[in-house]
C-alpha cells in the first residue's frame, strides 16, 4: 500500500452478504471515511458496478491506484476456475477494459482462484498480483501464488508464492519499516480435523516482497474471521480489519510497530451494512468530490429561484417521504428582509420531517420523529448578504453549518426520523412546518440556488466539498 500524504479520505470497497452469506449482493459496493473507522455507505448501500464476467459475480475486491493514474480493480469470479476478475477506472465511477485475467495459465486441476490482490513494486516497476488456489481434486489444497505484470496484458508464470504447510487463502500485503507483512486466514480447521482452532488470520513477515514469508508467532486475530485487510491511517496507526463471515460484523485490530496489538470494542467502529470481505484506499478531495455526488447526492436544483418551489407532493413514497436515520440539505441564500418567519426548506410535519427556516435575523432548524423534536438555531444572517447554509441530521445528532462553519449542534431523543407523508419543497411553508407553524406560506424574500439534497450525512469536511 502506497500512502498519499495529500489524500485525507479513506474508501472502502465490498461486496454485501448477510451472515453465513446469506442475503447476497455480490457486486462492487463503496463506503467513505475520514478516521478509517466509522463507514458511510455510499448509494444508499446498492452496487456501483456490476460485472459482466462468467456469471456476474464479483467477490472479494481489490482496488490501488496505480502510476499510470488508473484505479485497477482485481476480484473473484464464478465460475471458479483459472481466471480472477479484472477491470480499471479513471474516477471509480466509470470502470472500462473488464476483462478476465487467466492467472493460473498452464497450470493443471486448478480449482479456483480466490481472494486476488497486488502491490506496486517500484523497484522493478511491476506488479505483483497474487491470490489462493486449490490444485488437485478439490479445494482442499489451497496454497498462495503470483504473477507479475506491467502492463495488466501480459503475466509471468504461475508460481507459488506462499505455502505455510497448512490451508490458507485471502492474503493482503502492506510495506513497513523496510519489511512486507502479510496477513492471511489459517483456515486448516476446514479440512484437517486434528487442528482444533477455528478459522482466523495469522501475520507472516518477509525482508522482501516475494517473500519468503515467517510466521510472527504469536499474533492473530479472532476466531471464526476471515478476510483480513490492512489499512495505515495518517496518524501512522495500522489497523487490520478482519471479516466475522458468519456472524455478518467485522472487527478492528490496531497497532503502530506491528508487534503490539490492541483489538477495538465494537463501540469503536462502525461498518456498512451486510459488507463483506473489504478493500482500502485513500483518494483526494478532489478524486472524492464527483464520487461523493455522484453516489450520496439525492438531489440537485442548481437554478435561481425567486418563489416557493414544490418538490413532492402528499404521499408515502419517495425520497422526500421515506424515513431516514441520516441526511444533509445544503443551499445558497440571500435574504433581502430578515425579519418574520420565511421557510428555506421543508419535509413532513411536526410529527416526522425536518424544517430549515429564516427567523428574524436567525437561521434556525427542527428535526422530528414521532412527535419528539430537537431545535438548532444561529444568530447570524444580514440582509443582501450571500451564506452557504447546510444542516446534518445524523443518527440523532443535528448539525447546523453557515458559510461551512459548524455554528451549532444539538443532541436529539432519537436516531431515526420515520416515514412523513406531507408535501416537501424550498422557498415557503407547504402544510403545517416542522415548528409545528401553519399560518400561511411563511415564503422567503430572496433568492435560493444551489439546494442539494444528500442521503448521507456529511461532516465538517464534506461540507466545504460540496460548498
Amino acid at each position: 500500500m502506497t500512502i498519499n500524504d495529500k489524500a485525507p479520505v479513506y474508501v472502502m470497497g465490498y461486496f454485501r452478504s448477510g451472515p453465513a452469506q446469506t442475503h447476497k449482493s455480490e457486486n462492487l459496493h463503496f463506503a467513505y471515511s475520514r478516521d478509517g473507522l466509522h463507514w458511510t455507505a455510499l448509494n444508499n448501500n446498492q452496487p456501483v458496478f456490476i460485472s459482466n464476467l462468467g456469471e456476474g459475480i464479483l467477490r472479494d475486491p481489490f482496488i490501488a491506484k496505480g502510476p499510470d493514474g488508473y484505479f485497477h480493480m482485481v476480484f473473484t469470479i464464478r465460475p471458479k476456475g483459472k481466471s480472477i476478475g479484472y477491470a480499471r477506472s479513471r474516477d471509480l465511477i466509470h470502470w472500462e477494459d473488464e476483462r478476465m485475467l487467466e492467472v493460473m495459465n498452464g497450470v493443471e486441476n486448478v480449482q479456483n482462484c480466490w481472494a486476488p490482490e497486488f502491490t506496486y513494486d517500484a523497484k522493478d516497476e511491476s506488479y505483483l498480483i497474487y491470490w489462493a488456489s486449490s490444485i488437485g481434486d478439490d479445494l482442499s489444497n489451497s496454497k498462495h501464488f503470483s504473477v507479475r505484470t506491467r502492463d495488466w496484458k501480459s503475466f509471468t508464470p504461475a508460481q507459488e508464492f506462499f505455502n505455510p504447510g497448512f490451508q490458507t487463502i485471502d492474503a493482503s500485503l502492506i510495506e513497513w519499516n523496510g519489511k512486507s507483512y502479510m496477513a492471511v486466514k489459517d483456515e486448516s480447521q476446514v479440512y484437517d480435523a486434528s487442528r482444533k482452532r477455528p478459522s482466523h488470520n495469522i501475520l507472516a513477515v518477509a525482508d522482501q516482497l516475494d517473500g519468503p514469508y515467517e510466521i510472527i508467532e504469536g499474533i492473530s486475530t479472532p476466531d471464526y474471521t476471515e478476510g483480513p485487510e490492512f489499512l495505515q491511517l495518517k496518524d501512522g496507526k495500522i489497523l487490520l480489519i478482519y471479516d466475522y463471515w458468519a456472524y455478518g460484523k467485522f472487527g478492528v485490530m490496531e497497532t503502530d510497530d506491528m508487534e503490539n496489538w490492541r483489538e477495538l470494542r465494537p463501540d469503536e467502529f462502525e461498518f456498512p451494512f451486510q459488507a463483506r470481505h473489504c478493500t482500502f484506499f485513500e483518494i483526494t478531495e478532489e478524486e472524492f468530490s464527483p464520487i461523493l455526488h455522484r453516489y450520496g447526492l439525492e438531489a440537485r436544483y442548481p437554478t435561481p429561484t425567486f418563489s416557493k418551489v414544490r418538490l413532492a407532493e402528499e404521499d408515502y413514497q419517495g425520497f422526500l417521504h421515506d424515513p431516514f436515520y441520516s441526511k444533509t440539505i445544503s443551499m445558497w441564500i440571500r435574504a433581502n428582509s430578515i425579519h418574520g418567519t420565511q421557510v428555506l426548506f421543508q419535509e413532513g410535519n411536526d410529527e416526522n420531517g425536518l424544517t430549515l427556516r429564516l427567523q428574524d435575523k436567525h437561521i434556525q432548524a427542527v428535526v422530528c420523529s414521532g412527535g419528539k423534536k430537537a431545535h438548532i438555531s444561529s444568530p447570524v444572517i444580514e440582509a443582501q448578504q450571500r451564506y452557504h447554509v447546510s444542516v446534518v441530521f445524523q443518527k440523532g445528532t443535528f448539525y447546523l453549518f453557515l458559510d461551512s462553519e459548524r455554528v451549532a449542534e444539538v443532541h436529539a431523543d432519537f436516531r431515526y426520523v420515520e416515514r412523513h407523508c406531507s408535501p416537501a419543497g424550498f422557498g415557503g411553508r407547504f402544510e403545517k412546518d416542522g415548528f409545528g407553524d401553519s399560518d400561511g406560506e411563511a415564503l422567503f424574500d430572496g433568492v435560493i440556488q444551489g439546494v442539494k439534497i444528500f442521503n448521507i450525512a456529511l461532516d465538517d469536511k464534506d461540507i466545504k466539498l460540496i460548498k
